[in-house]
């Protein structure tokens, strides 16, 4: 009797585990590989306003600083090579960015 449970449960198992594995890979394949080899990377951003954000880019090597609000994307600087920064120190500049033009 228990010899017939595991004939049935036994391909079950196969199954599901050949399903899950699928799922995992297909999970592994679809992300973005992100890196050295990504040409667009978002390294900071910071809301300036309810709808307008400041955000810094490195597309091909190259920093942009841009101003994005509804129906229009400004360029506010742009740096020639990634400059040597740590993530909070971008984030500190952006909030001093963001008081400076509140007071405008």
């Amino acid at each position: 009797m228990i010899q017939d449970y595991l004939h049935a449960l036994l391909p079950l198992a196969l199954v599901l585990a050949l399903l899950a594995s699928a799922a995992w890979l297909l999970q592994k394949l679809s992300k973005p590989r992100l890196g050295s080899k990504s040409l667009l990377t978002l390294q900071a951003s910071i809301a300036v306003g309810q709808r307008e954000r400041v955000v810094v880019l490195e597309v091909d090597g190259q920093w942009l600083v841009l101003g994005v609000a509804p129906g229009q994307v400004n360029t506010l600087l742009h740096l020639p090579s990634p400059p040597v920064v740590e993530p909070q120190l971008a984030q500190s500049w952006l909030e001093k960015y963001k008081v400076m033009r509140n007071e405008s």
